[in-house]
């Protein structure tokens, strides 16, 4: 059975750090149930579409046929060239390829974060030595 349907809601619950218990708690969808889905051994009914939409944050068109999230929209006329070019491509890689981007991401911001924290320090270092 082909499982992109169920890689879907796997990436978004994953992205968005909720457990399958929330799931269950959220939609009555059991754990079992969901892990089904997930894994592509079944498939969500209408319902269960609508219910983990609502919890993902997503619309049933992310989750049936693969659109982006609505919570991730951005307005095209907002983005520079190279940044449309770079959500067209990450678009098009599948879910393992997108973790290890999204991984690599979170490193270089992570360390673009610690950079601007030990300047605004020496900034301030500097600032208070001179006064």
């Amino acid at each position: 059975m082909n499982n992109m349907i169920g890689n879907r809601i796997k990436e978004r619950r994953k992205a968005m750090k909720i457990t399958g218990a929330q799931i269950k708690d959220a939609t009555g969808i059991s754990t079992g149930n969901l892990s089904e889905i997930e894994t592509g051994k079944s498939l969500p009914s209408a319902t269960s579409v609508i219910q983990l939409a609502k919890v993902l944050n997503c619309t049933t068109d992310y989750i049936l046929l693969g659109d982006i999230p609505k919570s991730e929209i951005v307005n095209s006329s907002d983005l520079r060239d190279d940044e449309l070019l770079l959500l067209k491509q990450f678009q098009a890689l599948d879910c393992t390829d997108r973790e290890e981007i999204l991984m690599l991401v979170q490193m270089k911001y992570n360390r673009h974060l610690k950079k601007t924290e030990s300047s605004h320090s020496e900034d301030n270092n500097m600032l208070t030595e001179t006064a």
